[in-house]
């Protein structure tokens, strides 16, 4: 077996470290409410998602991932 974790890819061919591969957040109710006074919350789900074709290649709710989106 092979120890290297295989990276999901889109149709495109494209891996999340692609420039193609945005993350999409989701944030709960709350979470709006506080964008909406101008500040920062942390998502509840990361998608990862091609622009080109569409495809969501990964998603996680895993606390360390979202923590990198907090307010974007």
């Amino acid at each position: 077996m092979d120890s290297k974790k295989i990276e999901k890819k889109c149709s495109c061919g494209y891996d999340k470290s692609h420039s193609m591969i945005k993350p999409k957040c989701h944030y709960s109710g709350w979470g709006w409410v506080l964008f909406s006074i101008g500040m920062s919350a942390r998502p509840i789900r990361v998608d990862f998602v091609c622009e080109k074709c569409g495809e969501m290649i990964d998603s996680s709710t895993e606390l360390v991932v979202l923590k990198k989106y907090v307010g974007r």
